[in-house]
């Protein structure tokens, strides 16, 4: 007997739970006034009211089940049934209803998790044998399809016993759902897509349950998960709004698996052709919320692995990550950290310098958009180390200093506050910094492109020293303050073997430190190469009561600091799978100015850059 059709109920799906992210906007008044059914004028009234903003309107009253009728009944009539007229019918459905709301208010425990598991493989079960025995006839199989998508449904509400997982892995459950990521009706495999996604989610699990979570995503991957998700992207038509969804729920999966396993994002790139589809979606022009989730995924897949950032580069992704959709803010901002990331890696960075990359970012940065601020953060990391030697070559070549002193000298800056709320002046400051360093530590001394370099510091009567002194004082003071709250807290913590040491530098470097250190390694060298650029900076110094031996102090702490041993861990693991043959850099002696070349050893480019520090400091 279908209760649903006997009281009208409209068929719904048990809620989901809270989606990450959700595609469709809710439905307007004019939507819910169009499909509600028009049953009760009085009831339509009272619903208008509402949402209208009259709070003159009538509660409904609920449908009273057969047991609430008696109760009411016997205190105003004596004990006397009214019962509406109910038939026995009625009476024995209101029972069920009863019955129903009982077990939905239970808690589910591992019994109540057992009996849902099997009654939803025996479904999937039929459902599999009917499709075999009658292929060429769905209405043999149909009913079973309505049949297994309501107990896919059910198991939605297995995210509020993620304890359980193990125990759904056991019972084979898992291995079930991954086998309909390829049943033949995508409605149902949308539905297994949106069951995975739900069972994932890194915010069902406490983290007491994180072994029980790893138990159930080590299942799905060994039943090929991974392989069956990343097919149906293909498989699902976009311009179908379930296959959308679909789509969006798959990519949800791909990130919760490597929320919870980094190590994964190198597997699915591996074993899949994810990577590859990924920058064919985002080659699409339109923009819509699949190709922003891409660009976050794509971050996310580069992040931690030098393996994923060459694949990328061997892909062509350097040419499909150049932003050209700078009004959609949070995908450019995605696209250029995936950029920055690649560019971690030697190999991309002559990718980069040959696919025009350097003139690009030269562009952006003209443009006085917001994605200017992004474009100098790319060329920071295009500069950096011996393998950004010809970027900067190159940068200088296509007239490059004259748009980054331009930057230096705040020139656009207010327009840029102005019309950019997300625009950050900090960290522009910074990435303008790390691109001088970059290019004083890479250019060799004696030729053309480093007099020009020098030359812009003198030039205009030494206004860029004027302005980079002006940036030392105010970093000097954020430092100050920094010092004072870090020495305010040690106040109050017990630190005797020294272990937040570390935690302090950074917070020191985040607070400004960073810039600071680069704006006196900048200091030193240019006084170093030109007397009269270091006669200006001890009168501007003089000024406010400073003198080189405070640039001094700043540089013998960035000294002491030089080779950190988890940063030099992570360099020399990288350098050892460089191929000798991936790359070919020119090796430029630079009169010991030059930190290091190309094909020195991490260890040998420390030692260098210390020698180099030591120089400097020497000559203040």
């Amino acid at each position: 007997m279908n209760v649903d059709k006997l009281f009208n109920i409209p068929s719904s799906s048990i809620p989901s739970g809270k989606n990450k992210r959700k595609l469709t906007a809710n439905p307007n008044i004019e939507v819910l006034k169009a499909v509600r059914q028009k049953t009760n004028p009085e009831e339509d009234e009272e619903v208008s009211d509402f949402v209208t903003g009259n709070t003159n309107f009538k509660i409904p009253q609920p449908i009273l089940s057969k047991s609430a009728l008696v109760t009411s009944s016997s205190s105003k009539g004596k004990g006397k049934f009214y019962g509406g007229g109910l038939t026995e019918k009625q009476k024995r459905i209101l029972d069920l209803v009863d019955q129903t709301d009982i077990e939905e208010q239970e808690t589910l425990d591992l019994t109540g998790m057992r009996r849902m598991v099997i009654k939803f493989q025996k479904v999937l079960s039929k459902n599999q044998e009917l499709r075999v025995k009658y292929p060429d006839d769905p209405t043999k199989f149909m009913e079973s399809e309505t049949d297994l998508d309501q107990e896919i449904k059910h198991l939605l509400t297995l995210t509020e016993v993620p304890d359980l997982y193990s125990q759904v892995v056991e019972l084979g459950a898992a291995a079930s759902i991954v086998s309909l990521l390829s049943h033949e009706n995508t409605d149902i495999t949308i539905d297994a897509i949106e069951l995975l996604n739900e069972l994932t989610d890194e915010d069902v699990v406490a983290e007491n349950d994180e072994n029980a979570m790893k138990i159930f995503i080590d299942s799905l991957l060994e039943n090929q998960a991974l392989e069956l998700l990343v097919q149906n992207l293909d498989r699902l038509d976009e311009k179908e709004t379930t296959d959308k969804q679909g789509i969006f729920n798959t990519l949800g999966i791909i990130e919760n698996f490597t929320s919870f396993d980094p190590a994964i994002s190198e597997r699915v790139v591996r074993d899949t052709n994810l990577l590859q589809w990924i920058l064919n979606r985002i080659r699409v022009k339109t923009f819509d919320s699949n190709k922003q989730y891409c660009s976050e995924l794509l971050a996310i897949l580069l992040q931690n692995s030098r393996v994923n950032r060459l694949k990328l580069g061997e892909f062509g992704g350097i040419d499909v990550l150049d932003p050209k959709d700078a009004d959609e803010t949070e995908m450019m901002e995605n696209f250029f950290d995936a950029l920055c990331l690649a560019l971690e890696e030697p190999e991309n960075k002559q990718r980069f310098l040959e696919g025009e990359g350097v003139e690009l970012m030269l562009i952006m940065m003209k443009e006085k958009m917001m994605s200017r601020m992004r474009s100098i953060k790319v060329l920071d990391h295009a500069l950096s180390s011996p393998y950004g030697l010809k970027s900067c070559e190159r940068f200088v070549e296509i007239f490059g200093l004259k748009t980054l002193f331009s930057t230096f000298m705040r020139k656009g800056l207010k327009k840029l506050k102005k019309s950019y709320k997300a625009f950050s002046e900090v960290e522009e400051e910074e990435h303008v910094m790390g691109i001088i360093v970059s290019l004083l530590k890479n250019l060799p001394r004696d030729i053309e492109a480093r007099m020009r370099l020098i030359n812009k510091f003198i030039e205009n009567d030494y206004e860029k020293v004027d302005r980079l002194l002006e940036m030392r004082e105010s970093y000097e003071a954020k430092v100050a303050n920094i010092n004072k709250e870090i020495e305010e807290e040690k106040g109050d913590l017990e630190d005797e073997d020294g272990e937040m040491e570390g935690h302090y530098l950074r917070q020191r470097l985040d607070g400004g430190l960073f810039t600071l250190q680069y704006v006196d390694l900048t200091v030193a060298w240019i006084c170093y190469e030109e007397p009269a650029i270091k006669d200006h900076v001890k009168i501007l110094l003089n000024r406010t009561g400073r003198s080189l031996s405070n640039v001094k102090t700043v540089l013998e702490e960035y000294y002491k600091n030089i080779g950190d041993d988890d940063q030099v861990g992570a360099e020399a693991n990288n350098e050892n799978q460089l191929s000798n043959e991936s790359i070919s850099l020119m090796d430029v002696d630079n009169e010991s100015l030059i930190v290091t070349k190309t094909s020195d050893t991490i260890k040998e480019r420390v030692l260098k850059e210390k020698q180099l520090v030591e120089m400097l400091i020497g000559s203040l």
